[in-house]
């Protein structure tokens, strides 16, 4: 049994999790009038069994959503409609009214603090409301009669919640029907009497809510900075101007935005798609935390303002980007770990989605899973379960599974860092290309294309889509910057594939006199270079190209960024360069050198 915070306002976890289930063999006998002149409402106030539903009820006001603060109707005045409903009410003693009716005169409580909207104290009363009604009263009301059919049905419920009703067994949700009171038909529907509370289905996001297990996953997510709370001017009712010449609206509309969950790809809310989620329980978090906060390792300062046209950062030194780092840490990594852990089950290839043994079956056994940010996890026990899933169970969700790991068995490395490859087909990769003859210019060099009319044959290997960028140098220095994209701040490998300068023919050189091919060696050196002080941080020299073979040159067997590039705020971009450097000292006279180059490519390394 997983641990319910029971104190926090909103989430009935305790009453959900921790309900039983009654049960009946009686069988369900209709006992109803021919004709009825009394509404749903009017039946459930005056049935000496629905007292406290009808107190509740009479308290608890309509909300389109959780952002809905409107409070004009409450859902006994909502039954007493001309609307036709399905009531199963559980009666009084069978469940904790007391805990509804505490909540109730909690949000009175915060609503005479303030009536402002966007006070806190008013956002939590009206969270408080949204609960009751969501997870108690509507949870027990469906549009429409439902009793035409005697077998088992799916009853999609005002809160978009689906029970199963089983009218020959007496069950509505597992909880037991009491056939002694019969059908109480009523002018706009029938009313039920129920031995129990019908149990809340939680979603994904209501179990990370209600399970203490998950606290500080719940905390990130709430984080201030992160869960906002937005007016809608064009969707809301104008009033008039206050004595502060400030408009008031009669009707104020609000709507909610998370930045980890509005970018991660799930809807965790929602009920029309299912979802696995693997998260950090507290047991685990701190660990997970600093092992993905290594990734998110910022310095002081970035350069920015990158000019495409002169290829330089026009912010730097005094002008550079200030940050914070621990902050900016803090909030990435949480972003990383959480937005990073659920998985759709619309992937999976299996034949029944609807199947939870199939469904958990391959998400637990894959070879790997992508999750809906496209962040692949790989399973480093081959055939057996992914190391990530802990050997726990899953809770079941009404919108998916729920895996709470209690070990954080996943290397970022392998997951969170992919591979990048940099191909210099594409020239807006290519930062600076700088000679004695053209000092500072904006080059990018030669885009070159195979064919079978220039393709030297003694050359070996091949070239992705036969295309390559050379950059030729005079006989003075040449340096060919490349943008690396996207950097955390952890090791890479990083490589290059390179062409001998013969791979053309066109650029093969022969010799005047005997008219021989002349053997050329080109040999370089690579630089990292900072992004502010437009150093090298990593040098890598006297690398030899091949005169005979196309073939990738490892640069830096093991390069570790000394800060991290990824989720800089909004607006700002800064990168390292890797500089490729053919000097004067490499370079043979009265012979034309380049470089010819592919792609870069950058992979984690992977200890």
């Amino acid at each position: 049994m997983k641990s319910i915070n029971f104190a926090r306002y909103g989430f009935m976890g305790a009453l959900v999790l921790l309900g039983t289930t009654a049960c009946s063999d009686d069988h369900y006998d209709v006992k109803s009038s021919a004709a009825s002149s009394k509404t749903l409402w009017e039946n459930i106030q005056s049935n000496g069994a629905t007292d406290s539903l009808a107190m509740i009820m009479s308290r608890t006001y309509v909300m389109k959503n959780a952002n809905d603060k409107s409070g004009k109707q409450t859902l006994g005045e909502l039954l007493n409609q001309a609307q036709t409903f399905t009531v199963w009410a559980p009666k009084d003693g069978t469940y904790n009214a007391s805990y509804y009716l505490n909540l109730l005169n909690k949000r009175d409580q915060l609503l005479a603090q303030s009536s402002d909207p966007t006070s806190q104290s008013n956002r939590k009363a009206w969270q408080i409301n949204y609960d009751v009604a969501n997870q108690f009263v509507l949870n027990h009301v469906a549009r429409f009669s439902n009793e035409s059919n005697v077998g088992e049905q799916k009853v999609r419920l005002l809160n978009a919640k689906v029970s199963i009703y089983e009218v020959s067994k007496n069950l509505f949700n597992s909880v037991a029907v009491d056939a002694s009171a019969g059908n109480i038909v009523s002018t706009n529907g029938s009313l039920h009497l129920l031995n129990g509370r019908s149990p809340f289905a939680y979603n994904i996001y209501d179990y990370l809510a209600a399970n203490s297990n998950f606290s500080k996953v719940w905390t990130a997510l709430k984080d201030p900075n992160i869960d906002k709370e937005r007016f809608f001017e064009a969707g809301s009712t104008q009033g008039a101007m206050n004595e502060k010449g400030q408009m008031v609206y009669v009707d104020s509309v609000y709507y909610q935005t998370n930045k980890i969950l509005d970018a991660c790809g799930a809807r965790v809310k929602n009920e029309d798609s299912l979802y696995i989620a693997v998260l950090p329980s507290d047991a685990a978090f701190e660990t997970a935390f600093n092992s993905v906060s290594s990734l998110f390792k910022y310095g002081s300062s970035y350069a920015y303002d990158w000019s495409s046209e002169r290829r330089v950062f026009d912010k730097t030194d005094n002008n550079a980007l200030r940050v914070n780092a621990d902050s900016l840490q803090s909030y990435s990594a949480k972003d990383m770990l959480i937005s990073s852990a659920f998985f759709s089950t619309s992937q999976f290839p299996v034949a029944n989605q609807t199947d939870s043994a199939q469904v958990n079956h391959y998400a637990t056994h894959a070879d790997s899973i992508k999750s809906t940010n496209n962040v692949t996890y790989y399973n480093s026990n081959p055939g057996g379960v992914n190391p990530i899933f802990n050997g726990q169970s899953p809770y079941k969700a009404s919108n998916g599974y729920i895996y709470a790991v209690n070990s954080y068995n996943v290397n970022p490395a392998y997951s969170f860092v992919s591979k990048n490859e940099i191909k210099l087909q594409y020239g807006f990769f290519i930062a600076t290309t700088q000679n004695d003859l053209t000092a500072l210019t904006t080059r990018q060099g030669t885009l070159v294309e195979l064919t079978p009319a220039n393709r030297n044959d003694n050359v070996k290997g091949s070239v992705e889509n036969n295309m390559y960028r050379r950059f030729e140098a005079s006989n003075g220095n040449m340096t060919v910057d490349i943008i690396l994209n996207d950097i955390y701040s952890t090791k890479y490998k990083i490589s290059a594939i390179m062409l001998p300068n013969r791979t053309n023919i066109a650029n093969i050189q022969y010799d005047r006199t005997t008219g021989q091919e002349i053997t050329e060696t080109t040999t370089f050196d690579c630089d990292i270079i900072d992004d502010v002080t437009n150093r090298s941080i990593g040098s890598a020299k006297n690398i030899t190209i091949s005169n005979d073979t196309i073939q990738s040159y490892v640069l830096f067997d093991s390069f570790e960024f000394p800060k991290c590039y990824v989720n800089l705020p909004a607006g700002y971009v800064s990168f390292p360069r890797l500089r490729f450097t053919l000097s004067r000292r490499n370079q043979t006279r009265g012979k034309t050198k380049s470089l010819n180059i592919s792609k870069v490519i950058l992979e984690p390394v992977r200890e």
